[in-house]
């Protein structure tokens, strides 16, 4: 019996490049797959490429703009629990014609909820080959994950037993908390606390880099980072939200050990002797991709 894929999308003025990831996602040889679209309110002819597809894309309503994050979990509540495996798939790149059947070939040997995520090959707009994003294996450990996430969206894969976690309404994200740690991060987490995470080093996708996304140059300046993060109360706390709704969410899953790194995280800011246990968590400044005097500001001014 085929496996059932269903591949999820948010777009976004993505006109540019759209038709050749499009074209990539059929042209995988695992022929049995769905594309779902959420456009995320396009004012370029995004739209327009898409419904060009006619009946080969389930393209979902639409009322208005909810950001990234929320879009993309928006697609994978509507994709519902009918497939055999779900994808992310991002609207600039290209996917290589054998991404989906080696995900599968991987998720096939786990019974228990498992995401599935490989390296990246680098290239610029033209495609040229700028090498691969990761030289080494990737940590996918929940506190990794938690501090500086690793695994990106794009390269996800993930199997049915997952999805009923994800889908669960009691145990979705909350709108402001995908604000500040979009879709990629929350399904990793989840993974991480409630199944496993299996990493590829291979890679099966050309990442795009353009104007709009370029790895390891797009870094916010710190210091507008945090007046902004002072001025705006939306902006603040990204890890400490994540830690608090995976506790409220997915505690059953989570040992004590566990919890109570979360717990800290969680809770830090309402207690000086919290603080300082955090500020002397040295696993944290370690897993950081930040420079460490950024954490350490960040936790002492409530931006964790």
């Amino acid at each position: 019996m085929k496996n059932n894929i269903a591949v999820l999308m948010s777009t976004y003025n993505g006109e540019k490049y759209l038709k050749a990831q499009l074209d990539s996602i059929f042209n995988q040889t695992s022929q049995n797959i769905v594309l779902f679209i959420r456009d995320d309110g396009s004012c370029d002819s995004t739209l327009e490429i898409i419904k060009s597809y006619n009946n080969k894309i389930v393209l979902l309503e639409n009322n208005e703009n909810l950001g990234v994050g929320s879009s993309f979990m928006e697609t994978l509540y509507k994709a519902g629990l009918d497939f055999d495996y779900y994808a992310f798939c991002d609207q600039d790149d290209i996917w290589l014609v054998n991404k989906i059947e080696k995900a599968v070939l991987e998720l096939e040997k786990f019974p228990l909820p498992t995401l599935y995520c490989s390296n990246q090959t680098l290239v610029d707009k033209e495609l040229n080959n700028l090498g691969l994003r990761h030289k080494k294996t990737i940590d996918t450990s929940y506190l990794q994950i938690l501090t500086s996430n690793q695994i990106t969206g794009c390269t996800m894969v993930w199997n049915n037993q997952l999805q009923k976690l994800l889908v669960s309404k009691d145990r979705r994200p909350s709108k402001e908390l995908l604000e500040v740690r979009i879709h990629d991060v929350w399904v990793s987490m989840v993974a991480s606390i409630a199944g496993s995470i299996v990493y590829d080093s291979n890679s099966y996708i050309l990442y795009r880099q353009h104007e709009n996304n370029v790895v390891g140059v797009k870094k916010r300046n710190l210091i507008l980072n945090w007046v902004q993060k002072l001025g705006d109360s939306s902006k603040r706390k990204g890890r400490s939200r994540l830690a608090t709704e995976i506790l409220n969410n997915y505690r059953q899953f989570i040992n004590d050990d566990i919890a109570a790194e979360l717990e800290l995280l969680s809770t830090y800011q309402n207690s000086f002797r919290k603080k300082i246990l955090l500020l002397q968590n040295k696993k944290i400044f370690r897993l950081t991709t930040e420079p460490k005097w950024s954490v350490f500001v960040k936790i002492l001014f409530n931006l964790i």
